[in-house]
């Protein structure tokens, strides 16, 4: 099967189902912690990394419990194969403040045996349909210093560097 055979036989689909959240924390705390490249300032604020290098050893659990409380504010794209095996998850966060809406996809993991496939490339446009549906006309990611896999992908998709961020251990 080829690259755009795979990509098409991919389902996506929004789901913040018990079962489906539980499998989507697994799915990432599985491939994700695979790849400290993976770690920018975001897994660091939020507990999931212990610094830029490291991941807490715990983090399939600390998925979970942060994949259990999606809430109203986020969502949750799941890519299923044929066999409803999840294969890409990202995770999509709605932002308001008093002068602007936008989104923020916090987490975008695709199966490394499937990457370069174009499963990331149609999970981004549904995850761009879905925040242009809410009228939202700016989409945010991070991405790990060292994660030059990722960085040319969001480039590709129309994505620039905008900023860099610094951190400090006190």
């Amino acid at each position: 099967m080829g690259d755009a055979e795979i990509a098409h036989a991919i389902r996506l689909s929004w789901d913040k189902s018990e079962s489906t959240t539980r499998a989507a924390a697994a799915f990432a705390g599985d491939v994700i912690a695979r790849d400290p490249a993976y770690i920018s300032h975001g897994e660091i604020q939020t507990g999931l990394a212990i610094d830029a290098r490291h991941w807490e050893p715990d983090l399939a659990a600390r998925y979970a419990a942060d994949f259990a409380e999606l809430g109203a504010e986020r969502d949750l794209l799941v890519a299923r194969d044929q066999d409803g095996d999840i294969r890409g998850i990202a995770v999509l966060a709605w932002e308001e403040t008093r002068r602007r809406r936008f989104a923020v996809l916090e987490d975008m993991a695709v199966d490394p045996a499937m990457r370069s496939s174009g499963i990331g490339a149609r999970m981004l446009e549904e995850v761009e349909n879905r925040a242009r549906a809410r009228d939202v006309d700016w989409l945010f990611l991070e991405s790990g210093l060292g994660n030059e896999g990722a960085h040319r992908f969001f480039e590709r998709e129309g994505f620039e560097t905008v900023s860099k961020v610094f951190v400090k251990r006190l």
